[in-house]
């Protein structure tokens, strides 16, 4: 994508920074990221406001679905490396593990296993990704909630969420490794959907803690 314009051409078709992250299902800051990193066009208003064309906003969406034996395969790899986490005992060297009680730790699995089947559906249904990612928001702020309630640290929420996002992006490792293309995954989309989704989250969690501040 090209850099940064400066004038609005008339016939083509404009969104604001929030219609266009809206369209994309990510929060506006990711969006402003993906602009100062040239990822997508952007240009600015005489008032210093971003636009984006819509061509280029609905060419960000062009990645196709991953199939669903693919998706099956990255979230059964996730759900291997968690199994191996708690059997061998490396989750409980985790600081914020080992402040957990054992009604923590199954909400802490529930909450696991409620993303990675929101993460599923926003693999497998990209035409209902806005809706997904709302229940995703949802489930983030209810995480930071819990955590709060718990004294946990800002860093350690972080950390907890950063541990479940490794089992997914190693997922992801682990197939491109194994299977690769054979199993129908577009792997550079898939770390790209997985990061989108996180993200968002993430942020939802730390909301929590911002206004609490």
């Amino acid at each position: 994508m090209p850099g940064k314009g400066s004038g609005l051409t008339p016939s083509v078709k404009w969104l604001s920074l929030q219609d266009a992250s809206r369209m994309l299902g990510v929060h506006p800051s990711t969006l402003r990221q993906w602009a100062d990193a040239g990822k997508i066009h952007t240009v600015r208003t005489p008032g210093g406001h971003r636009r984006f064309a819509e061509t280029d906003v609905r060419a960000l969406l062009e990645p196709e679905p991953l199939e669903p034996a693919g998706i099956q395969l990255l979230v059964q790899s996730a759900l291997g490396r968690a199994r191996l986490e708690v059997s061998g005992g490396k989750i409980s060297e985790q600081s914020w593990y080992k402040r957990f009680d054992e009604t923590d730790k199954a909400e802490h699995r529930e909450l696991g296993r409620k993303l990675l089947s929101l993460v599923m559906q926003y693999l497998a249904q990209p035409g209902d990704r806005q809706s997904v990612l709302d229940e995703a928001r949802a489930l983030g702020r209810a995480y930071g909630e819990r955590s709060m309630a718990r004294n946990l640290r800002i860093t350690e929420s972080v950390s907890a969420f950063l541990y479940f996002q490794d089992f997914l992006m190693d997922g992801v490792r682990q197939m491109a490794k194994t299977v690769g293309q054979s199993a129908n995954v577009d792997l550079v989309a898939a770390y790209q959907q997985i990061g989108q989704f996180t993200n968002e989250v993430l942020l939802a969690m730390l909301e929590v803690y911002e206004k609490a501040m």
